[in-house]
């Protein structure tokens, strides 16, 4: 495993982490998360791919910029790391935000991304089919919370099924005290929120060429599965793989099956 820092296109740094020996399969976290929510799932990958995953600008150790973000620049980010790594074309997984960030990718940049894998995510601005309970959006964004540690676990409530939640509640504290060890500056989750609610690459959608598969838990609350239903829907022969019983963060909840339908549709289109 190595650790590295790359450019993005106006000087801020990005930190990455590259695993594994293989083709090159890039990994874009969601709203607030560093490169440890993928842990679930990297050591499954790493054995058949070079996974690089990082913390995108503002969270983690990657560099807190001025906002406003936009998806735009932050998908021209997620180009600059496959600059800094020399890679010319990778899988490409981008998780809930992160999924709107790879579709940016996938649209500014389209020779870059082999394949492209949407997890837990939706097609954003005026094209959500159903956004979630306005409750659930409160535990979201730990609304009430008093502590990090707290905001994260009231977050937890709907982003984990309530069967996950019940039979895994040492992991779901692990990942609140993983969450409380990194906080995320206010400015950077607000400027990244923001760009979330102002996304919107519908029209460019149905042109994209690179295989597509969407991810998505069929419990999700914060992201409803209509959402994933439209953009399997909107991309020129896109698969929708639906992860029963599990909820937004299913690939936390089903690494196992995760990686290998990660494995198996990026083999079939290698």
């Amino acid at each position: 495993m190595t650790e590295t820092r790359v450019a993005a296109p106006d000087g801020a740094e990005l930190a990455v982490t590259v695993i594994g020996d293989g083709p090159p399969l890039l990994l874009i976290p969601g709203l607030g998360a560093t490169r440890v929510v993928f842990d679930p799932i990297v050591a499954l990958l790493a054995p058949r791919f070079r996974v690089a995953v990082y913390d995108q600008r503002g969270i983690g150790a990657s560099q807190l910029s001025p906002g406003p973000y936009s998806t735009a620049q932050l998908g021209d980010d997620a180009a600059a790391v496959l600059d800094g790594l020399e890679i010319d074309q990778a899988t490409v997984l981008g998780a809930s935000f992160g999924g709107m960030v790879a579709q940016q990718l996938v649209v500014r940049h389209p020779d870059r991304v082999a394949t492209l894998l949407l997890a837990a995510t939706g097609p954003g601005g005026a094209h959500l089919v159903r956004e979630p309970d306005p409750s659930s959006i409160d535990a979201l964004l730990g609304k009430g919370a008093r502590t990090p540690a707290d905001a994260y676990r009231i977050a937890c409530t709907v982003l984990y099924s309530g069967s996950f939640q019940e039979e895994h509640a040492d992991f779901i504290e692990q990942q609140v005290r993983d969450r409380a060890g990194r906080p995320v500056a206010a400015r950077a989750f607000q400027a990244q929120l923001a760009a979330s609610r102002g996304h919107d690459v519908w029209e460019q959608l149905r042109w994209i060429a690179a295989p597509t598969m969407v991810m998505h838990g069929s419990e999700d609350a914060v992201m409803p599965l209509a959402n994933a239903e439209a953009l399997a829907a909107r991309v020129p022969r896109a698969v929708l793989d639906v992860f029963d019983g599990a909820g937004h963060l299913f690939f936390h909840e089903q690494p196992e099956r995760t990686a290998q339908a990660v494995d198996a549709f990026a083999a079939a289109h290698g």
